[in-house]
């Protein structure tokens, strides 16, 4: 966190200057006791009976303005501490590599942003507040006290080592608490965004009583684990709280045996009660706000421990020349972890502006070697390379600009139809592309329909349009980027005949002058492909055009058979 706050080091030392100053008055109103009751009441000083109301008043002026100063200091350096951490962890979330991605819920990850993040900001602000300032006081109180009478003080000295122990027993079960109480959140918030985002296949398969049992366990998790803290948070207090009330009854007894000498005057043994008394507090907030600040260290473990996850690696260099759109794969392999490879030995060699189609079964490797195209994931054994470029040499810059994606899931933004169209254009919405865009994806005339035409809003991932309307919008998207390399994956295999016929119209365009590849389980919609690779279970097993695979009489023709 050091490394957070070195950014804000003024604000910062403003607000430790305002504790200190704060920390300073506390003895010093344990100190005005003296006077206040020898000098004012028993000696009846003039003087003293004028200064000590104006000093008392003069104090507590300092002492309000010096909390004031402390606590807007702290909540100032806090919050962009918080606000930077937060557009860090997003930042940087942008840049993991898709397999761990794969490996970690969305629910999690959103666990981290919003509720982890919300913890260490009590930690940042009023915990680190509490901890610096109460422990001043503390300081300050029991240096007064050591003055007055150190044999009393050490009476008082002697509970903290109990008081020590007794706050790490407890501060070592509220971060295993504290832990547990965070995996239950992401737990909480995978359910719920899981079951939002399906509530369609919900409704229809009368599933309603089961996802209700199975969040009814979540939030009861979530509240033992909830029930757990606030015990051991409640318990801690009074138990320290205890202690220093034994302190206090001896020290009352001892003080009222002192005889000659050791014996303090009315004036010193109020005064020195004070400040004993004055230490009650600070001690019940130091030990009250073990709580939160458990759960704020608990917080930074997850939360810089996804900091630490390695980002997809995306150093290399530029392409010496505007991509032709030629793609070679050699001796390519991969596989996921320990498991089988998914793909091998696969060679292709696409020529710039060649339409490339892949077909088989589901499971045998295409989307996969797709992926490995937009560099989602390394290879394990062979290469890609781009006009001659290992792709694995060039920075992700050089490799994803060059490619149009569309997915047959689309995924639209809950933005307009233009900023969906435009979306990553680094200069903004260039409205007449964005027109041009939709005319060559044939989805102009529906746009112009909608009230507000390209600015008008598609709805959260397109819910405002059919899904003929969305795959058209998904290739306008394709238009506007105009990158030499167009990966279709199974871009109509989800739509009814006439959304597929003009998709179909609008594939015919964007292939149109660049190299595709194309993914289809339809194979009418690759007939007119300049070559088709047939693979199964990760390899390669025929590859020509549409005519001289069905005379091969292999897998193809078998897979158009079942097809008509």
């Amino acid at each position: 966190m050091a490394a957070y706050v070195k950014p804000h080091w003024a604000k910062f030392l403003v607000a430790v200057a305002a504790m200190a100053v704060v920390a300073s008055t506390e003895p010093a109103v344990a100190a005005m006791m003296q006077p206040l009751i020898d000098g004012t009441f028993i000696d009846k000083d003039p003087n003293a009976i004028v200064m000590v109301p104006l000093m008392f008043v003069g104090l507590f002026f300092v002492r309000g303005v010096g909390r004031i100063v402390a606590t807007l200091g702290v909540t100032a350096v806090a919050t962009r501490v918080v606000m930077q951490l937060r557009v860090d962890l997003f930042n940087h979330i942008q840049h993991l590599p898709q397999s761990y991605m794969d490996a970690t819920t969305t629910g999690r990850l959103l666990s981290r942003v919003t509720y982890d993040v919300e913890q260490l900001s009590s930690t940042a602000s009023k915990v680190w507040l509490i901890l610096v300032r109460d422990s001043l006081i503390i300081v300050g109180l029991l240096g007064y006290m050591f003055y007055i009478n150190w044999k009393l003080s050490m009476l008082v000295l002697i509970t903290a080592p109990v008081i020590a122990i007794i706050i790490k027993l407890v501060s070592k079960r509220m971060r295993k608490s504290s832990r547990l109480l965070q995996e239950n959140m992401g737990s909480l918030t995978h359910r719920l965004e899981e079951n939002l985002k399906g509530h369609r296949l919900v409704k229809l398969f009368l599933a309603e009583q089961y996802e209700e049992s199975k969040f009814h366990g979540v939030v009861n998790n979530l509240r033992q684990n909830t029930l757990k803290l606030v015990v051991l948070g409640a318990a801690n207090s009074p138990v320290v709280q205890f202690v220093i009330a034994i302190a206090l009854a001896s020290v009352i007894y001892f003080a009222a045996t002192l005889e000659g000498d050791a014996a303090m005057s009315p004036g010193q043994f109020v005064s020195f009660f004070t400040a004993m008394g004055m230490l009650f507090a600070p001690m019940r907030s130091l030990t009250s706000v073990n709580e939160p600040l458990q759960r704020g260290m608990a917080a930074a473990e997850t939360l810089f421990n996804l900091l630490d996850q390695p980002a997809e690696p995306s150093s290399g260099r530029e392409l010496p020349a505007p991509f032709s759109g030629r793609v070679t794969i050699r001796d390519l392999e991969f596989s996921y972890g320990e498991e089988q490879p998914v793909l091998r030995g696969i060679n292709v060699e696409l020529q710039p502006g060649e339409t490339l189609a892949l077909v088989g079964s589901s499971g045998s490797g295409k989307s996969t070697l797709t992926q490995l195209i937009a560099r989602f994931y390394q290879p394990t054994g062979g290469s890609i390379l781009f006009d001659g470029e290992d792709i694995q040499q060039l920075s992700l810059p050089a490799v994803r600009g060059q490619i149009a994606y569309v997915d047959q899931e689309v995924f639209l933004f809950n933005d307009s139809v233009a900023a969906n169209v435009a979306y990553g254009d680094p200069n903004g919405i260039d409205e007449q592309r964005v027109r041009d865009a939709l005319r060559h994806a044939h989805a102009e005339d529906f746009v112009n329909a909608m009230e507000g035409g390209i600015y008008a809003d598609v709805g959260e991932q397109g819910g405002m349009l059919s899904g003929g309307q969305r795959q058209r919008l998904a290739l306008a998207r394709a238009f506007y980027k105009d990158a030499p390399l167009l990966i279709l994956d199974e871009a109509t295999s989800a739509l009814d005949n006439e959304s597929e016929r003009q998709v179909q119209a609008a594939l015919q365009e964007i292939c149109e002058g660049r190299t595709t590849i194309i993914i289809a389980h339809r194979l009418s919609t690759i007939e007119h492909a300049d070559r088709i690779l047939v693979m199964d279970q990760g390899e390669v097993k025929e590859t020509g055009s549409h005519q001289e695979l069905l005379a091969l009489d292999g897998i193809y023709r078998q897979l158009y058979r079942e097809m008509h």
